[in-house]
């Protein structure tokens, strides 16, 4: 199609203490400054290291809960990226185990706590002009890829969502989307526009888990928004309230056993994967659900040891 495509990545993990795999603060002080100061120590020779091995970091800062932190990186052509991705979270767990912390990108190590996500930024290029940008709104051209996004997010979720843990993310009030809906800076949908100056219009994809492939995420959901070119797809009507209450859209898998299900039946998946490749990534899936399902967990002795 002649796109340039630029993709932009955001990614949340846990700094917790070695020796108790725990967070050392206490409370929510998402962008605080009094936390940011006393993760200085670590976050700064983390920011130092990335840039000098060429990965560039846009912005780092505490998120919404105890030991969580967001780092993004800027955005460059999609293979870049998604090198990035797995060359920062390498060095983020080495430089943390350097300054006494255990680093986890795992999407959900919490329960009652925040997850860890990757947000996908996307956009698209021609002659050093962003094509998803038309005078402030976001262009036809763009609200095509949207709808591409929009309408195969479901069905790539076995790959935005790797393991079963990643599905205890997918929760209401989370800052996590339960749905394909889509809104302009609305962080309830699964689909965020970002508007701005030309350059920085975008959308933002909300669903996918910090622990999850970037290199096949990224081949599918650009795959996704060329399709909506290709077909000249429009999104639905935009979410403009609160979308975790929205009942008109589709809801993305909140298990991994669905998001299997779907992939099995996606043409779009075994287009850009391969079938080989997909049934693999299936049959892995499927283990994970197994191995999961079989163990005795500790919440199970905490609530039925005692009480029969």
């Amino acid at each position: 199609m002649g796109y340039e495509t630029r993709v932009g990545t955001e990614l949340e993990f846990y700094l917790l203490d070695k020796d108790t795999l725990k967070p050392r603060d206490r409370g929510i002080q998402v962008y605080g400054l009094p936390r940011a100061s006393e993760l200085e120590h670590v976050l700064g020779p983390i920011r130092r290291h990335l840039s000098a091995v060429g990965i560039p970091i846009e912005q780092s800062n505490p998120e919404y809960a105890a030991g969580q932190v967001e780092v993004n990186i800027r955005y460059d052509e999609a293979l870049k990226a998604a090198d990035r991705v797995v060359a920062f979270r390498g060095l983020v767990k080495e430089l943390g185990n350097a300054h006494g912390y255990h680093a986890t990108f795992m999407s959900k190590p919490f329960f009652a706590e925040s997850g860890n996500g990757f947000h996908v930024h996307h956009s698209l290029w021609h002659d050093g002009n962003n094509l998803m940008a038309d005078n402030g709104s976001l262009s036809a051209l763009g609200r095509q890829y949207l709808a591409g996004l929009q309408q195969h997010m479901a069905e790539i979720s076995m790959v935005s969502a790797t393991t079963p843990n990643a599905y205890r993310r997918r929760q209401p009030y989370t800052f996590c989307p339960i749905n394909n809906t889509w809104g302009v800076d609305n962080r309830t949908v699964g689909l965020r526009v970002i508007l701005g100056n030309d350059s920085a219009i975008r959308v933002e994809k909300r669903d996918g888990s910090a622990d999850c492939n970037p290199y096949l995420l990224l081949a599918l959901e650009i795959a996704a928004g060329l399709k909506g070119i290709e077909n000249k797809l429009e999104p639905t009507a935009e979410t403009t309230g609160n979308g975790y209450e929205d009942q008109d859209h589709q809801p993305i898998p909140t298990d991994l056993a669905t998001a299997v299900a779907l992939a099995r039946e996606s043409d779009l998946m075994a287009e850009v994967l391969g079938p080989d490749l997909l049934e693999l990534l299936i049959q892995h899936s499927e283990r994970e659900i197994e191995f999961i399902a079989n163990q005795v967990t500790p919440v199970e002795i905490e609530r039925y040891l005692e009480s029969f």
